[in-house]
């Protein structure tokens, strides 16, 4: 049989058959939509964390404190300070700079509006070790950051949230425990959160201020920041860290020493297990519609005995049956994969709407179309090859 013939008895068959064929193809269209769906989320949330991490040096290490479920007078002594940031820098060579911060949540009234945000006290360099860039306004002078004057620098989203802009949010004040707070800088949108605190979404004020106000309780966390002086001295200076902690506290436990790789790590690995279990959820509907697939073709090859006699009555070979069936079967393949990537168009932004991170490409839909035909060449074989292997003169004497 020439192939032209059979692609032309292939398509006949198909449209005549196209509600049976749609049906059949809708396992196939379901997996190609979560391929298609499952590498788009991949991709975004692999381009999400590259972009937290480009604000993130490499050489950063976090002295990070771990409260206990209850705090006893002395574990509230043994806290880090400006003394103790002072004492693990100058006794660490491998380290640049230093700088310490106070994390707490309380309660603010802004343009009339109360809302719960995490408050930051910070000390000199923190912006230039956190990567934090301040785009409208100012930053903190050196005598704001040690005479404790009332000032703070907020997050974008805050400024866009309340004040409309920004460049609108200079000047206006905020209030924390009854008491106004001038907002004299902006920072950047960063979109990170991986430093122990989202900073788009962050009031941050000196750290003599949140003293001088008493607003540092048992449960504000306090928390070091520094600087390798390269890469490979990190595990060096980690380890004089926590030389100089176990003599500093009693409990030098109560300190987990940390660099940025780790959260990287942490944060990449996550990312992978994620993908690991959409891609495994997106091969169990591939193989459902696999087997849905088989089933319906072995139906078709027992209502078309007379058609498969007569055609090897004519003298049509095995091969040429078996290529009839499972090109029927890859029709699907096809079918199917088209309509998943079409309705895919669709799903994506419907995605984009609940926030997930998606970055839609053409490989991810070439691979999805890939497996999509894959599954139907792969699940139609079988029953191809039944109907090739059908005696003419029983199928015949069947009718």
């Amino acid at each position: 049989m020439r192939f032209s013939e059979l692609i032309k008895m292939i398509a006949i068959n198909l449209i005549q058959n196209r509600y049976k064929v749609l049906l059949t193809s809708l396992g196939i269209v379901i997996g190609t939509m979560t391929i298609i769906s499952v590498l788009a989320i991949g991709e975004g949330g692999k381009r999400q964390v590259e972009e937290q991490f480009k604000h993130l040096s490499a050489e950063t290490i976090y002295i990070n404190y771990q409260p206990p479920l209850t705090e006893t007078k002395q574990q509230q002594t043994e806290r880090l300070g400006l003394e103790e940031i002072k004492t693990i820098q100058e006794e660490n060579p491998l380290i640049k700079k230093m700088y310490l911060r106070e994390l707490l949540y309380s309660e603010i009234k802004v343009s009339g509006k109360k809302k719960n945000v995490a408050i930051v006290g910070v000390t000199q360099g923190y912006s230039d070790i956190s990567n934090y860039h301040v785009g409208v306004g100012k930053d903190f002078s050196d005598k704001q950051l040690t005479d404790g004057e009332k000032v703070i620098v907020i997050g974008n989203n805050m400024a866009k949230q309340y004040f409309g802009s920004a460049e609108q949010a200079i000047d206006q004040e905020i209030i924390i425990k009854g008491k106004a707070y001038q907002i004299i800088g902006v920072l950047d949108k960063l979109s990170d959160g991986l430093q122990g605190v989202n900073p788009d979404d962050t009031v941050f004020t000196p750290y003599a201020t949140l003293k001088s106000e008493q607003l540092i309780n048992e449960h504000s966390i306090p928390q070091g920041v520094a600087i390798a002086t390269n890469k490979q001295q990190i595990p060096a200076a980690m380890e004089r860290i926590r030389s100089s902690l176990t003599y500093l506290f009693e409990k030098d436990s109560l300190y987990e020493i940390e660099d940025a790789g780790s959260r990287i790590e942490a944060a990449l690995s996550s990312s992978k297990t994620m993908n690991l279990l959409l891609i495994s959820m997106a091969v169990i509907v591939f193989i459902v519609s696999g087997i849905g697939i088989m089933n319906v073709l072995f139906i078709s090859v027992n209502e078309r005995t007379k058609e498969i006699g007569i055609l090897k009555a004519l003298g049509t070979s095995q091969a040429d049956i078996l290529n009839l069936f499972l090109y029927e079967s890859i029709g699907i393949g096809i079918i199917g994969g088209l309509m998943g990537i079409l309705l895919s168009l669709l799903s994506l932004p419907l995605l984009e709407t609940l926030d997930v991170p998606i970055y839609p490409s053409l490989k991810g839909k070439l691979i999805a179309f890939f497996f999509a035909v894959l599954t139907a060449t792969i699940f139609g074989f079988y029953p191809a090859y039944k109907a090739s292997k059908l005696t003419p003169v029983k199928e015949l004497n069947k009718q």
